[in-house]
């Protein structure tokens, strides 16, 4: 997976004065966008990358932010920093070191989406202590623009400007040297006004392009536009996967699941009929069945494909993401699923009235509209750690 040596640090700290009035009650990047906070989109996509851990560097409205992301998100372990005056930026990742123990850190501001191509990003990022991701938008006058050579090095950067032409501005995440990251001082300190300047004139810093779609929630007019931003994306929220379920009204579901490899290393996923996402291969366990005979069963049924089981991953029954509400009918199930390992051996490929299509997917191109019960099995099987797990 992309992020699977990578720590992650989000800054979360900032006031959000811009979007007084729009809201007010919450942290920026808390801002419900769907009915669902603008962190949680965030969140998700770190979690289906692989990403190692994730630091949310907080100050206004610390324990809110705390209370509501917990300590691990679909399997990824979750750490809080928290400031308790304003930092800036590099104060911020600098207070928060402790926690970013990767050989480079990916740093990127709470408010924003994007979603490079992880591997291109690292390999740019090579021989600098500060790569920065540049998002192409049709108005930079907002921002100001990255001047770069065609080497990627960042000479300087434009100052706004109240003409509104197309550029290359700074998409609020860098890739980071721990070198970098042990200079920084725990005082307050920009990274973006003080630190950075100085690394330019240096040639320190390099700018990674990229063709990501790019939202910043900073003002209204982009705020409002947030909705229908995830909706082209595919992950608009689905009723099937709340968020706060009412878990204890929740029926449990036994069933089990297998992530199938084919020879190149690719999993296999099934896009469900009833909501468009993809999963699993994956169902209840029938009476007088092993788990083993279960799960041979669903795939052949979901998939046409014959497996052998290959690896025993571990069971999953954390109510809070597994949770699900079915479309159908509305029953409330608590999923709690045996998930196996497990190689075709014959058969072939065809989808079942339950789904829309099957697809062998790279681990790095998982879609982002993967179901969020089986985000964390998948971590864990593309982890390849021998030792199964309880949860």
């Amino acid at each position: 997976m992309p992020l699977s040596c990578i720590d992650v640090a989000i800054l979360v700290g900032g006031l959000g004065t811009r979007l007084r009035g729009v809201v007010d009650d919450v942290p920026k990047p808390l801002a419900p966008v769907l009915g669902r906070p603008f962190l949680f989109f965030l969140l998700d996509m770190l979690s289906l990358r692989g990403a190692r851990s994730v630091t949310l560097c907080s100050g206004y409205m610390a324990g809110f932010v705390k209370k509501k992301t917990g300590a691990e998100w679909l399997g990824m372990p979750l750490r809080h920093s928290v400031e308790n005056e304003p930092m800036g930026t590099a104060g911020a990742l600098a207070l928060a070191r402790d926690h970013l123990k990767s050989e480079r850190v990916l740093v990127l501001n709470g408010d924003t989406w994007l979603e490079p191509d992880y591997k291109a990003f690292a390999d740019t990022a090579k021989n600098s202590d500060f790569c920065i991701a540049g998002a192409s938008v049709p108005d930079a006058s907002r921002y100001g623009m990255l001047e770069y050579e065609a080497s990627g090095r960042l000479v300087s950067f434009s100052e706004k400007n109240q003409s509104r032409i197309p550029g290359t501005i700074n998409a609020g995440m860098y890739l980071i040297t721990q070198n970098l990251l042990a200079s920084l001082p725990v005082e307050p300190l920009s990274l973006e006004r003080q630190v950075l300047p100085g690394l330019t004139f240096e040639g320190r810093v390099k700018v990674f392009t990229m063709g990501s779609p790019f939202l910043d929630i900073g003002i209204p007019d982009d705020y409002a536009r947030a909705g229908e931003f995830f909706a082209g994306l595919g992950i608009a929220p689905h009723s099937m996967f709340p968020d706060s379920p009412p878990m204890e009204q929740a029926q449990p579901k036994l069933g089990t699941c297998a992530v199938i490899f084919d020879e190149d290393g690719h999993v296999l996923l099934e896009q469900r009929s009833d909501c468009g996402w993809w999963c699993l291969p994956a169902g209840r366990l029938d009476a007088g069945e092993t788990l083993i005979q279960g799960a041979i069963r669903e795939a052949r049924e979901e998939t046409g494909l014959d497996i052998e089981i290959t690896g025993f991953l571990g069971m999953f029954s954390d109510p809070r993401r597994r949770t699900v509400c079915y479309p159908d009918n509305g029953d409330l199930r608590q999923l709690v699923d045996a998930a196996v390992t497990a190689r075709p051996t014959g058969g072939q490929l065809k989808a079942s009235p339950e789904s829309l299509d099957l697809r062998w997917f790279p681990p790095c191109e998982l879609p982002l509209s993967t179901v969020p019960p089986v985000v964390e099995i998948l971590r864990l099987a593309l982890s390849r750690k021998s030792s199964p797990v309880l949860r």
